[in-house]
């Protein structure tokens, strides 16, 4: 299993709408994407720090969402709202609780 962590930026006035967009829009694409298994979001509300982590069924997967552009128009949906550039990285999962 791979995962791909985002970092990012965003203005503290528009986290709660990034927070539902994320919610209502990156969350299920992903969920329906092929090899796609799902993901969370972490945030401070005060900072506008936040992290989204996807989970991938392995590196094929992961670097299939990234090559096609899936990533990107995820991260486009969010664009009005970021400040500076989004931190991505892809890292194998080496453990995970059920």
């Amino acid at each position: 299993m791979y995962a791909r962590v985002i970092t990012v930026l965003v203005d503290v006035y528009r986290i709660d709408r990034a927070i539902q967009i994320y919610e209502e829009c990156v969350l299920p694409a992903i969920k329906l994407r092929e090899g796609g298994i799902g993901a969370m979001l972490l945030a401070d509300r005060s900072t506008g720090r936040g992290i989204s982590i996807s989970l991938w069924e392995d590196k094929e997967a992961l670097l299939a969402a990234q090559e096609s552009g899936f990533m990107q128009e995820q991260i486009r949906k969010f664009s009005a709202m970021l400040i500076g550039t989004p931190d991505i990285e892809a890292l194998e999962v080496a453990i995970k609780d059920p």
